[in-house]
């Protein structure tokens, strides 16, 4: 859980108040009994501790992760300063072993053997400036070898959402020119970036596609330090990570951190559709894209079809008519023109962009259009959602008119104070487009389901599942052939 909490102590600090219930019981306290014995009788008391520690170890819950514990480098050295800590412990209670001693050093070990959980964190504290010390050496190495790349021309791309696809695209029409290196995945976090950049880039590279993902205020700021970017691109400013943000406005000001950086011969371009975007008024040189005629790039004549999108693209140079995708949804074309804007400034041709779009596919779990050999139609959107996201997720399912429209989601996390909110707004939404709803977690359905209930939505549509298995033993229930199901985010086992 430290893990999937991005080893930071503040947001596992928080996992463990919300699932006291679940990770403490009663069964644990059963150690104290063999330290009382050990009172009266040393080998009664040890003898009965090991029978009882047998007991626990054997009738433990071991519980199916979807996310198991990945054992990095830094995990490891976790595990050996833990060691060292009980170690220590050990050596300390047989220096000071007595008749006295005994029982209040087996009461102590009890209680870190209770405590275990909470005893991450400490092990995690000491590990800290270690870890610091690591990961600035490999920023220094990262800094020093781009010294070197004096004619690498650097695209950052950040947003609250779109960031991840913007840069599959912009990456793909740009290698119809240039040799492109982009951040692979989700790669978007300041050590993302340097282990690329460490490992990946090589001399040959021309263009170095960079995205920027960002929890706190700064973060995006740290990475810009690192590669400078020149060109700029900002897909959307909206509510996510507010459990870390706490405010929108800090989310704009992280967001914009990107755009700020740029030298004054640099290019911003923005997504003039984004009503949070449209607000700021932008010193730097900038280019707006969108779908409508105010802006300097924007599609229009767009057909959405189950096999992909077709559209036109106005630019101040030149219409570019007839794009195909294989990419769904108006968010995606919206992307696209965004890229499309990147590419002229960066001298590409109408053949090459048109090229570089139609080999596009899918982004893995991004509204990937999948076809299971039974005919169920799945658009995968499991990615981590967002309430501007998921509500073009559902807009797109709805698109499937001659469809049985299926949503199956546990809703949007990461919200803090904001996460009732907006999960009862994407209900209501989800109501508009959806013939049955399936609701994964019984702890993250009641905000949705409040909204579904706003709407007046019947209720025998409802459907809430224990977990992602549950939830798709009652979609095999439906005729798949006539069925189109939308998963809208996979959440974690810290979530559910």
């Amino acid at each position: 859980m430290l893990q999937l909490e991005s080893y930071m102590n503040d947001r596992y600090k928080n996992w463990m108040n919300k699932n006291k219930k679940e990770k403490f019981t009663p069964r644990e306290c059963i150690m104290l009994v063999p330290t009382i014995i050990t009172i009266f009788n040393t080998m009664a008391g040890l003898i009965v501790g090991l029978v009882f520690s047998g007991l626990l170890f054997f009738s433990r819950q071991i519980y199916k992760v979807k996310k198991p514990l990945a054992y990095t480098k830094r995990v490891k050295r976790l595990f050996t300063t833990s060691t060292i800590m009980y170690l220590i412990m050990a050596v300390i209670g047989n220096v000071f072993i007595n008749t006295y001693v005994l029982p209040v050093m087996l009461l102590l070990i009890s209680v870190l053997i209770v405590l275990s959980t909470y005893l991450v964190m400490v092990v995690n504290s000491i590990n800290t400036p270690i870890e610091e010390n690591i990961n600035n050496g490999f920023v220094k190495k990262a800094k020093n070898k781009l010294q070197d790349f004096k004619n690498l021309k650097v695209v950052g791309i950040t947003g609250s959402y779109g960031k991840t696809t913007t840069k599959y695209i912009v990456a793909s029409i740009l290698s119809q020119r240039y040799n492109t290196l982009m951040t692979p995945g989700s790669y978007n976090t300041t050590l993302g970036v340097v282990r690329t950049i460490n490992e990946k880039l090589e001399p040959t590279h021309e263009i170095f596609v960079c995205e920027m993902g960002a929890k706190n205020v700064g973060d995006i700021k740290e990475i810009c330090d690192i590669v400078n970017p020149e060109y700029g691109i900002l897909t959307a400013i909206g509510p996510q990570h507010l459990e870390t943000f706490k405010s929108l406005e800090n989310v704009q000001k992280t967001k914009m951190e990107l755009i700020d950086s740029l030298p004054s011969n640099g290019w911003a371009f923005v997504n003039n559709e984004d009503e949070n975007i449209c607000k700021i008024n932008f010193e730097k040189n900038n280019v707006k894209y969108g779908l409508n005629n105010n802006s300097d790039y924007y599609a229009y004549n767009i057909r959405i079809e189950e096999t992909g999108s077709i559209f036109d693209v106005h630019t101040p140079n030149e219409e570019i008519t007839n794009i195909k995708t294989k990419l769904l949804g108006e968010h995606s074309i919206l992307n696209i023109v965004g890229a499309i804007a990147v590419a002229q400034k960066l001298g590409l041709n109408k053949d090459e962009i048109k090229a570089g779009i139609r080999f596009l596919k899918p982004v893995p779990h991004r509204l990937e259009l999948k076809k299971n050999p039974n005919g169920l139609i799945i658009i995968d959107d499991a990615y981590n959602s967002n309430i501007k996201g998921a509500k073009m997720a559902v807009k797109t399912l709805g698109r499937f008119e001659n469809k049985n429209r299926v949503l199956v989601t546990p809703g949007i996390v990461d919200l803090g104070e904001f996460a009732k909110k907006y999960n009862v707004e994407f209900g209501e939404e989800a109501t508009k487009y959806c013939d049955y709803i399936i609701l994964v977690g019984e702890k993250q359905a009641v905000d949705l389901n409040e909204g579904i209930s706003n709407k007046g939505y019947p209720q025998e549509k409802v459907y809430v599942a224990k977990d992602i298995n549950d939830a798709f033993k009652k979609l095999s229930e439906f005729d798949v052939s006539k069925t189109v199901a939308l998963l809208e985010n996979d959440l974690p086992d810290n979530y559910l």
